[in-house]
């Protein structure tokens, strides 16, 4: 038994194409993240998705309605998968920070070293992971479309022991999508190798 998640970062935002760190805070989706939100969802629809589970940040909310509508399930929302809490990094513009301490570390790497009153990559990955496999519980052999963040995804595949080069930016595209499993069996999520 299994449970299937396409983990999907939400849409484009105005902070997004502001290059501004959003975290835990948010900005409304741009004309594009909308369209980018029923994009993913014309993509997603052939999967038989048999719920929408969101972040509960707005973007991410937004996101998830705008896929609700073609897909006509339910949508619900879940808080162990906001996006990373970045600190007093938030609302800031990344040409502003990019000069502060352990700038790289904390962004490009899977490390216990937090931005001031932040998460720490791990905290966050592991948060995420958490999140996912109680929700897999509660909904053995279903297929879902999870909607958050491209912070949290770089965590959350961290944790899953990827190496990844480079920051949620250049990562992963908005609206983008990578299959996960919950294996019931086994306990634990893992990426498919097809």
């Amino acid at each position: 038994m299994q449970t299937v998640f396409y983990l999907a970062r939400h849409g484009e935002t105005k902070w997004n194409k502001g290059h501004r760190f959003q975290g835990q805070l948010d900005s409304e989706l741009t004309e594009l993240g909308k369209k980018q939100s029923s994009n993913l969802a014309e993509q997603i629809k052939a999967y038989n998705i048999d719920a929408i589970i969101s972040s509960p940040l707005g973007r991410a909310v937004a996101t998830a309605n705008l896929c609700q509508q073609l897909l006509q399930v339910e949508v619900s929302t879940e808080k162990l998968l906001m996006e990373r809490d970045l600190g007093a990094w938030q609302g800031q513009y990344l040409s502003d920070i990019a000069h502060q301490a352990h700038f790289e570390e904390i962004l490009h790497g899977f490390t216990c070293r937090v931005p001031v009153d932040g998460e720490s990559a791990v905290a966050c990955g592991d948060r995420i992971y958490q999140g996912l496999c109680t929700i897999a519980v509660a909904r053995m052999n279903t297929q879902l479309l999870v909607i958050f963040h491209g912070e949290a995804l770089r965590c959350l595949l961290s944790t899953l022991g990827q190496r990844l080069n480079g920051n949620a930016y250049e990562l992963f595209k908005n609206a983008s999508v990578i299959k996960l499993v919950y294996c019931h069996h086994q306990q634990r999520l893992f990426l498919p190798s097809t």
